[in-house]
């Protein structure tokens, strides 16, 4: 047992060392894009496109993104897409998220597309895993549906 806590410490400051040694930095995770491409008649389909900037010399594995929208504070859609993409060193990669949503979980959306306007505010929380690293991000706006 005692080589044991002995072997945990070695490794642990170890992994600051080497931590030290790269000065490994967060990447930047951007949201900038949030667009509506398809109104069916039973849900809404909206592409989600991420920016990610990596500020380091070693490349990075985005392993998966988890998302939560939500319109004039109601929840309308969650999850986690786990299709990720590899960021090459001082580099840059971009990720789209396609997602997907009832019109009962917006409220009279379909009455107001079909008076040929719909505005309504969002709010897209979400976070970016990278290994054991996990990058927060938000965004707000209006989404306007036109017919």
């Amino acid at each position: 047992m005692k080589y044991l806590g002995l072997l945990l410490i070695l490794m642990l400051s170890s992994c600051a060392y080497m931590n030290q040694g790269l000065n490994l930095k967060d990447p930047e995770v951007v949201v900038t894009d949030f667009n509506v491409t398809d109104v069916g008649v039973e849900d809404v389909a909206v592409n989600l496109l991420l920016n990610i900037k990596n500020p380091n010399q070693v490349a990075l594995k985005l392993d998966e993104v988890s998302y939560a929208l939500n319109f004039s504070g109601n929840s309308v859609t969650e999850g986690v897409f786990n299709k990720g993409i590899n960021i090459p060193a001082a580099g840059e990669g971009k990720l789209v998220i396609p997602l997907k949503f009832k019109y009962g979980s917006v409220g009279n959306i379909l009455s107001s597309i079909m008076k040929n306007t719909y505005s309504k505010d969002y709010e897209l929380n979400g976070t970016a895993k990278f290994g054991i690293f996990s990058i927060p991000f938000r965004k707000t706006g209006e989404v306007q549906f036109t017919k």
